[in-house]
């Protein structure tokens, strides 16, 4: 990722922190997901498909509940390779790594859709 200091792409998300999900522009006081990367994949997405189940419940009982058209998965755990002093509460997107990507994710918010009854229109993110 490009550092908005240096302007080099050196920025890189740390093996361990956390991550923020925003769905629709509603957060969860509990929005937050603690990853550590030194796992297997299927680890971590097993891990963040829980997290979402979380979200998709509680959004599910809204009453008057949108469709769901963007998602946001941000961190503050990153680190520039030339040490570049980042301002705080600086927050990345994780579909900007190499990380997660929107096709990883789909079958999940797919299944989950289903499962609580919310339409998902992602179109890209």
């Amino acid at each position: 990722m490009y550092c908005p200091i240096c302007f080099n792409n050196t920025l890189h998300i740390k093996s361990r922190g956390v991550m923020n999900i925003v769905i629709n522009s509603k957060q969860m006081d509990a929005g937050r997901f603690l990853y550590n990367f030194n796992d297997d994949k299927v680890v971590f997405l097993k891990d963040l498909s829980t997290k979402l189940e979380e979200f998709f419940k509680w959004y599910s009982g809204f009453d008057n509940s949108e469709p769901i058209t963007k998602i946001e998965i941000t961190t503050a755990d990153v680190g520039c390779e030339s040490r570049c002093r980042l301002t705080p509460g600086a927050k990345f997107s994780v579909f900007d790594s190499n990380v997660l990507s929107v096709s990883d994710i789909a079958p999940i918010l797919k299944k989950l859709g289903v499962k609580y009854k919310l339409e998902i229109e992602i179109i890209s993110q």
